[in-house]
């Protein structure tokens, strides 16, 4: 499961772009009062551009400065002068970041921590290049050590860690930090951070450890972002297939709130699961009244009223599909509800007009049988014979109604034809013999007379 790119707005960056710092004490040039008297000199320089946003010019006279050095081998080498101090690298990595450089700024916090490990400020920075460059996983990294270097345990700078390893698809990582978080630091978390920590588990396929964190979240909001998180919240008991606490939680929230149409499909789906009809066709019905239907749900309404013997129902609601769009999902359910009604004649119209040069077998037999039942037997056979025709997979069947259909009409020579023809298919062998014994005899018997 993949973190969706809306997460990238989880973050609310702590740019710490901290003040450059001041001289001071001239005469405290010792690395135990501060950075070197010329670093100091060099950061008072260039204050007053950074404030200006001339970054160009602030980052010419950093890398002049320390041009004036030559290259170190080593963080450990002597620098008296503080040419490759980590205040330098640190305001450089700044200026980079501030003109969304992230690249060159990645690599000047990363200067800035390999000369001071502790240097937080340059921790969190360096987190943010990795953010804006999308590099989640080393993002949530750098965020977690600002945590760990920090003398005031910031639960921010690991809510930051969690959220952009779950960005970063290391879901294990996530979690496991968002409860060291809400172990160390209960007292600190945020509503939207169990939010997170729900989708960390979620796409860590663990939504039973999820449940927990779901309720609480529906305890914590009021209004729109209550129902959002109570409708996840049923939605994975039906994932997790808790049909008695599914129901038991959507029934409760239909009767708090009658007029949320969410509730009454719920209810549905969890009667349609349970294979009480009855029960979901008078949820739906409920649901029907509160919102608008998508051409499925109308299906879906119409298919539930067919199903539960009220057709009269079910018909308006087809037309009214068919209407919208012309497919043959809602003209067959519709045949068989002008059928229940005893309307066969209606059905027989209505088809006609679907489709009156249908080459559709299905189509093609679901006509037969109306000619059929209306006991117009002529028609009906040649539109078996039609059918059959097609060669699709109700051929044989097709021949053997074709024959019963000519029988009827006192063809019996074109029904001994259709019979022999439905005696090739293996599946309708067994009864098409018969048919053809039971043809003979009716023609034995008709001779002896």
């Amino acid at each position: 499961m993949s973190v969706p790119k809306r997460y990238a707005t989880i973050l609310f960056l702590l740019l710490s772009l901290t003040a450059l710092p001041g001289i001071g004490d001239a005469g405290r040039q010792q690395t135990k009062w501060g950075p070197p008297l010329p670093v100091r000199l060099m950061l008072n320089r260039i204050q007053p551009l950074v404030q200006k946003k001339a970054y160009n010019q602030a980052v010419d006279l950093l890398l002049a400065f320390q041009a004036r050095g030559g290259a170190l081998s080593s963080s450990g080498d002597e620098d008296p002068r503080g040419y490759h101090h980590p205040e330098i690298y640190f305001a450089l990595g700044n200026c980079y970041f501030f003109q969304a450089h992230y690249e060159q700024a990645a690599i000047a916090y990363g200067q800035t921590v390999v000369r001071d490990a502790a240097h937080g400020h340059a921790w969190l920075n360096l987190a943010n290049t990795h953010y804006a460059m999308e590099r989640y996983g080393e993002a949530g990294r750098c965020f977690g050590k600002a945590y760990a270097v920090s003398e005031m345990k910031n639960p921010e700078y690991l809510y930051y860690s969690a959220t952009a390893y779950l960005m970063s698809g290391d879901y294990h990582r996530s979690i496991a930090i968002f409860e060291k978080t809400f172990a160390t630091h209960p007292e600190a978390v945020q509503p939207q951070w169990k939010e997170h920590l729900v989708h960390a588990l979620l796409a860590a396929d663990q939504p039973r450890r999820a449940l927990p964190v779901i309720r609480e979240l529906v305890r914590s909001y009021m209004g729109e972002k209550q129902v959002q998180w109570q409708e996840m919240l049923l939605h994975q008991y039906l994932r997790l297939d808790m049909q008695n606490e599914a129901l038991a939680l959507a029934r409760t929230l239909a009767d708090r709130s009658p007029t949320v149409a969410a509730w009454w499909k719920a209810l549905t789906h969890i009667h349609l699961n349970a294979g009480s009809t009855d029960k979901a066709l008078a949820a739906f019905t409920i649901f029907a009244f509160l919102s608008p239907l998508s051409p499925e749900e109308k299906k879906l309404l119409a298919d539930l009223n067919l199903q539960s013997g009220i057709p009269v129902k079910a018909v308006p609601v087809y037309e009214a599909c068919l209407r919208e769009t012309k497919d043959k999902k809602h003209l067959l359910p519709l045949i068989t509800a002008y059928r229940r009604l005893g309307q066969c004649e209606t059905a027989l119209q209505r088809l006609d007009a679907f489709d009156p040069d249908t080459q559709d077998e299905q189509l093609l037999l679901t006509r037969a049988e109306l000619l059929y039942t209306l006991k117009k037997f002529d028609q009906a056979a040649s539109a078996y014979r039609r059918a059959a025709r097609r060669s699709g997979s109700h051929a044989g069947w097709a021949w053997l109604m074709a024959g019963y259909a000519a029988w009827q009409t006192n063809d019996f020579s074109t029904s001994r034809g259709d019979f022999l023809h439905a005696a090739e298919f293996k599946q309708e062998k067994r009864r098409a013999l018969a048919a053809l014994k039971g043809l003979d005899t009716n023609l034995a018997a008709i001779n002896d007379k």
